[in-house]
């Protein structure tokens, strides 16, 4: 715990398909509201490491080609509006199609350069809900600065390496116990 009255810096990453994969292994399709899901992640930053916290919530994903599927395209744009409306920030890799499989590119490298440089700016905690081993470089350089890193990973999710090279691990389970039901959109049997 960091002495009492100093203000803590701290950032929750999410890499959306990573995280919607670790909420399907669970039955859950989505979530109604991610402002949400950040808040209470921040709610155990906060009970675990200091009350005095500013959390800076960001989201990482990528839009579908808008020729390919226009009403995919809309939807997803309108859907990434509304988390920056929610004050989230929005950060967006690109998106193509190879044999009618949509491939995100860019997202880990943002993910990778954004919890770097919180490091470099002196966050005290960082926050990463993926299990992508890609970003073990970056937490290792981030961990070097002084930061503590966390993921949020499910109890099924095996992310040996991330397991391995963060400092603590949040799981996924409880932070979705503190949630809402109503906010977890639930997969159809």
């Amino acid at each position: 715990m960091r002495p009492v009255g100093i203000r803590l810096k701290s950032a929750i990453l999410i890499d959306e398909s990573n995280a919607i994969y670790q909420l399907l292994e669970l039955g859950i399709k989505g979530i109604r509201s991610w402002r949400k899901f950040y808040e209470v992640v921040e709610e155990y930053l906060k009970a675990n490491y200091g009350l005095k916290m500013s959390t800076d919530f960001n989201f990482y994903g990528a839009l579908p080609p808008k020729h390919a599927d226009e009403i995919r395209y809309n939807k997803r744009h309108k859907f990434l509006q509304a988390l920056e409306h929610d004050g989230i920030n929005v950060y967006r890799g690109t998106c193509y199609i190879q044999k009618d499989i949509y491939i995100e590119k860019g997202v880990d490298v943002l993910i990778c350069l954004d919890l770097y440089q919180f490091s470099v700016y002196k966050y005290d905690y960082v926050v990463v809900f993926s299990g992508d081993a890609d970003f073990v470089p970056a937490i290792k350089r981030a961990k070097k600065n002084g930061t503590l890193v966390l993921a949020i990973l499910g109890h099924n999710k095996a992310a040996f390496h991330l397991r391995n090279m963060v400092d603590v691990t949040i799981d996924l389970e409880s932070i979705i116990e503190k949630l809402d039901q109503t906010t977890l959109i639930q997969k159809l049997s």
